[in-house]
């Protein structure tokens, strides 16, 4: 009785060891080699003439997975997910594609951990405020200055949220460059944390004036006015335009100016008097033939009768040009 019983045992072993030997030899198909998965992404790709760059393969602590991390289509970035049978050989779990950002919650025997892939445009960002979510905070990760970055952290209760991640740059003309890359920074000031950026085509000079937020992990543009045109064809006299922006809750009233090509100014006061007597004083310099003056009493430029605006010009060397006069 005992003999048929080992026998049994054994011969369900052999049927268990068969058939689990059937499912990993008919389902894990992918050796787990460079060449091997470079074959399988760019077949799963569909595109046969171009060849995937694979960047880093690199198994996950605790499971049974592997990453994998590519770029295709012109430099992007891509990765797959794979499990790990035990022959060693890889089949498809997930496929990550036609995103610059991935977030991926593991959980495993030793904890929750989160896998992190994404480019790095021109290596400008420096922080992301991902869309993982840990005891009620977004949680941040330092990109390296590299054009790809993969990142596994742990982490406890987790979650995902329905929102893109935000980012923060190590300068401020990267964080700019992210909300238009065709316009050049001119002026910031930093005491309130505004700059105006602009561009010339055809004659057409567009400004925005924009406002950002600075902390140790970066910068970050918080918005940004609707644009300003200005022809700038002929002789161009001398003109200016209040502007406002908001930054952190706080509304900034600016003026922003074009003066005369023909005239080599490179400084430009503004005098505010009352029956002759100077009741405020800015000043700035002029780069593109453009000047900007935050105005920290916003109340002078209201309509008081007994005001006067005075715009003083001056050159390189310091010479007084001449004044622009505006009466309010």
């Amino acid at each position: 009785m005992l003999k048929r019983i080992l026998m049994f045992i054994t011969l369900s072993g052999l049927v268990v060891f068969v058939g689990y030997s059937t499912y990993e030899y008919s389902s894990f198909t992918i050796v787990n080699s460079e060449s091997a998965i470079t074959g399988f992404i760019q077949e799963h790709l569909g595109d046969l003439d171009e060849k995937p760059l694979l960047l880093e393969t690199y198994p996950i602590n605790y499971t049974n997975n592997v990453v994998a991390t590519f770029e295709h289509d012109e430099q992007n970035i891509g990765a797959v997910i794979f499990q790990k049978g035990l022959y060693g050989k890889l089949k498809l779990e997930k496929m990550l594609l036609n995103r610059s950002y991935y977030s991926e919650i593991i959980d495993t025997k030793k904890g929750t951990f989160i896998l992190f892939i994404g480019e790095n445009n021109q290596t400008s960002i420096q922080t992301i405020e991902t869309d993982i979510v840990s005891s009620g905070e977004r949680v941040k990760i330092a990109v390296p200055p590299q054009k790809y970055f993969s990142h596994i952290m742990k982490l406890d209760h987790v979650s995902k949220i329905d929102s893109e991640p935000n980012y923060l740059y190590r300068t401020l003309i990267g964080a700019i460059s992210n909300v238009d890359d065709n316009m050049e920074l001119m002026f910031v000031d930093e005491d309130n944390q505004s700059f105006l950026i602009y561009s010339e085509d055809d004659s057409i000079l567009k400004t925005v004036l924009g406002g950002y937020h600075f902390t140790e992990h970066g910068f970050k543009v918080t918005g940004v006015e609707k644009p300003n045109f200005y022809t700038m064809g002929g002789e161009k006299d001398f003109c200016y335009e209040e502007k406002n922006v908001k930054v952190d809750n706080e509304e900034y009233t600016y003026i922003h100016g074009v003066v005369p090509k023909k005239e080599e100014v490179q400084k430009v006061v503004l005098e505010v008097q009352r029956k002759e007597e100077v009741v405020y004083q800015i000043s700035s310099n002029v780069v593109a033939n453009q000047f900007l003056l935050h105005v920290a009493l916003p109340e002078l430029l209201d309509g008081d009768a007994k005001l006067v605006k005075k715009f003083h010009l001056y050159d390189k060397e310091g010479k007084y040009i001449r004044t622009e006069i505006n009466a309010s």
